[in-house]
């Protein structure tokens, strides 16, 4: 039986650790061209030279999701390299520790940034290029915690309390 992506080229943010880590290296098994993208490079070093062991092609593209122009570059890039982008895991996101009476407007901003308008923005630069070379797939990501909501002395405020856009009963 043939692999399942061979042939795709796949963008996967936030791949330097745990989930991202785990799917770029799948993603690569399975016979993907991927473009593993974070701001953390020590860790998506290490991920693109365990899938290239593994037999696969993978690639470091250094971007920070909270900024329009480095997401347009990041794809742009993949496409550069491979030719194509045939889908993306958009993977990245943070968590600030404290209560939501710690959090501060800047840890807000920051979360949100990441995490929501990160979303957004991946979304928007694969959906162009997509659209114009016959579709792709696209999963976002979200903490399995948007389904729980927090009390607002939780610890784990803003997130994973609640996931991309969620808050949780408290807004």
């Amino acid at each position: 039986m043939g692999r399942l992506l061979e042939g795709k080229v796949a963008l996967i943010t936030g791949g330097s650790s745990g989930i991202g880590k785990a799917s770029a290296l799948v993603f690569a098994r399975e016979g993907a061209k991927v473009v593993v993208a974070d701001v953390v490079v020590e860790g998506e070093q290490k991920t693109v030279q365990i899938a290239q062991e593994a037999g696969g092609n993978a690639v470091f593209i250094e971007a920070d999701v909270s900024k329009a122009a480095e997401v347009e570059a990041l794809v742009k890039g993949a496409v550069e390299k491979y030719g194509q982008l045939d889908c993306a895991f958009n993977n990245a996101g943070i968590d600030q520790r404290g209560t939501i009476t710690d959090c501060t407007e800047e840890e807000w901003d920051r979360v949100m940034a990441i995490n929501l308008k990160g979303v957004w923005l991946c979304m928007k630069y694969e959906i162009m290029h997509m659209a114009m070379h016959g579709g792709g797939a696209i999963v976002n990501m979200s903490s399995g915690a948007a389904l729980r909501g927090a009390s607002p002395s939780h610890k784990n405020f803003p997130f994973p309390s609640q996931g991309k856009g969620d808050t949780g009963g408290w807004g």
